[in-house]
């Protein structure tokens, strides 16, 4: 990656259209962004649109299956995540699935598809089915053939179609009383894809040449539309041509802004994104630091929190119950404060108190913190009952009675009532906290449930390779059949030497005596941290029959 220029007028830390960053890492990761660091990773894009983007994530990542974690991956692990299960992992961390240079093969693969270099994409993966088929390795081959089928059909379907050729960018300028504000916006004909406002505290209309260039040169930095219509005479036109057409190889106008160049489209969309900047200048935005003061205020708590953690506990009737938290810090969700227990206990009372016992040591000597539990008196009494240190600041969230999507009121410790009241910021983020905290029990619980059969397999033969596992259950048909098995059944497919092991494992797992093995479900993401993507989660598109079968 080239290093930074420093320009006068700056757009480093201001969010662009949305970008697909490949990590620098031993195994790298896909994640959306709409800022580009100086952290030595690939970038790709500008994309449009916002939706077209989100179903990009999710065929990358159901495709090429990256992984979207952030552990430590040494190969070590003795089973993967549900990820893997999902056909949304290659599972680096598990040795025997996949090694280093078969992952990095794929990241390869992904770094071509997102160059949209169709025709070599098509010349290298073709020469990948076709190695594999000379080796007969027959399930490479497919995995290949399959992988290209897909990307095909994926480049074939226009409505999917999220790479700026052949659009065009208009960039317009207004000062105000609050500074210089240039307005780009993107369009493919008459329909506009895209909206970007870069403002310039202190600037004038006499800067207006200076800054367009500036803007120009590093929103530019990746792609460049077939033109772009300014509203000035450039000064530095020529120059930013030359720069434009190494970038990306080809030719890019840099025209001015005319009668007959103007669309009215074009004339709407600047007037709208206008007016939506000014309105949001005479709203008053809250840093973290000012909502957590305002939080204690609105709550009449003891202290200011310095981060606030939602618990919830999923079941159904009663049984399997899943507890998780979240945990908002810096005002944004931590991934890294997501945690979850599988619950032993008999009661949604039991499973909130040993929970939070099971958290509570790294709670100790921490900052104050503000602990939103879901429930009424008696989950707010469960958590009161459980050890925790004195700085934390323990409350529910009690829903109305048959609504489950709102807040009631919050219940204190001394058994106060607060009502709801969705005008009040702080009100309004602890009921998200509260929906995600929902969501991430939910979620948790059904993979725990959709997924514990793959789990069950590990917990039978421990002695085994996931690989080998899943080979055994193949040839035998089934996990139930591999349960069944007698010493005789399995040295048939392993050998009297592993089908002894093998037995012995089975004996101690119908025994109970084999250690318990749950679905590993670790927090992932398709958005950088950074990088201002909250709003490109994925929309998850039908799996392709083809991916299903061999990938």
């Amino acid at each position: 990656m080239p290093k930074r220029t420093k320009y006068k007028f700056s757009i480093e830390g201001k969010a662009l259209y949305p970008h697909i960053k490949l990590t620098r890492e031993r195994f790298p990761k896909i994640l959306a962004t709409r800022l580009i660091a100086d952290d030595d990773a690939e970038y790709f894009g500008a994309f449009l649109n916002r939706t077209n983007v989100r179903l990009l994530l999710d065929f990358l990542n159901r495709t090429f299956r990256l992984r979207s974690c952030d552990i430590v991956i040494d190969g070590s692990f003795n089973y993967p995540c549900t990820m893997h299960y999902k056909r949304r992992c290659l599972a680096p961390c598990v040795d025997d699935l996949v090694d280093e240079s078969e992952y990095l093969e794929m990241v390869e693969s992904v770094r071509l598809f997102l160059l949209n270099d169709r025709s070599l994409f098509h010349s290298i993966i073709t020469s990948k089915i076709t190695a594999a088929s000379e080796e007969l390795d027959f399930e490479g081959a497919a995995k290949w053939r399959d992988i290209l089928e897909v990307v095909e059909d994926y480049w074939a379907d226009s409505r999917r179609s999220v790479w700026l050729d052949g659009t065009s960018d208009t960039i317009t300028y207004r000062t105000t009383e609050t500074g210089l504000d240039l307005i780009l916006i993107s369009q493919k004909g008459r329909r506009v894809l895209g909206e970007r406002i870069f403002s310039f505290p202190s600037a004038g209309e006499l800067d207006a040449d200076e800054a367009i260039s500036d803007v120009v040169r590093q929103f530019y930095r990746f792609h460049a539309p077939k033109e772009i219509r300014v509203s000035i005479q450039l000064s530095s036109r020529a120059e930013l041509e030359r720069t434009l057409r190494e970038r990306v190889e080809r030719k890019v106008r840099i025209v001015s802004l005319t009668e007959k160049n103007r669309k009215i489209s074009t004339e709407l969309a600047v007037y709208r994104s206008s007016a939506e900047l000014d309105v949001k200048r005479l709203a008053v935005g809250l840093s973290p630091a000012k909502l957590l003061r305002l939080l204690r205020k609105d709550l009449s708590l003891p202290e200011t929190p310095k981060r606030i953690t939602a618990v919830d506990v999923s079941h159904i009737s009663g049984t399997d119950q899943v507890a998780a938290s979240i945990t908002w810090t810096n005002g944004r969700v931590d991934p890294a404060g997501s945690r979850y227990w599988p619950s032993d206990e008999t009661s949604e009372l039991g499973s909130v108190r040993k929970f939070l016992q099971i958290v509570g040591d790294s709670k100790k000597n921490s900052e104050p913190e503000l602990l939103l539990v879901d429930g009424g008196p008696a989950q707010l009494g469960a958590a009161l009952a459980t050890d925790l240190p004195e700085n934390v600041m323990i409350i529910s969230a009690v829903k109305p009675s048959g609504d489950h999507e709102s807040i009631s009121h919050f219940l204190m410790r001394d058994k106060k009532q607060i009502a709801f009241d969705v005008a009040k910021e702080s009100h309004r983020l602890l009921l998200r906290l509260r929906d995600e905290a929902h969501a991430f029990a939910n979620s948790v619980h059904r993979d725990t449930r959709d997924y514990a059969n793959y789990y069950r397999l590990a917990e039978m033969l421990p002695s085994f390779t996931e690989t080998e596992r899943n080979l055994l259950k193949v040839e035998l048909g089934s996990v139930a059949k591999v349960e069944k098995s007698s010493e005789d059944d399995l040295s048939k497919h392993l050998g009297n030497e592993r089908a002894t092991i093998a037995a012995r494992d089975l004996l101690n797992y119908r025994a109970g005596t084999n250690a318990r093995v749950t679905p590993l479900i670790v927090p992932t993401r398709l958005q950088d941290e950074n990088g201002v993507a909250d709003d490109l989660r994925p929309i998850e598109a039908p799996a392709s029959s083809k991916l299903k079968r061999s990938v």
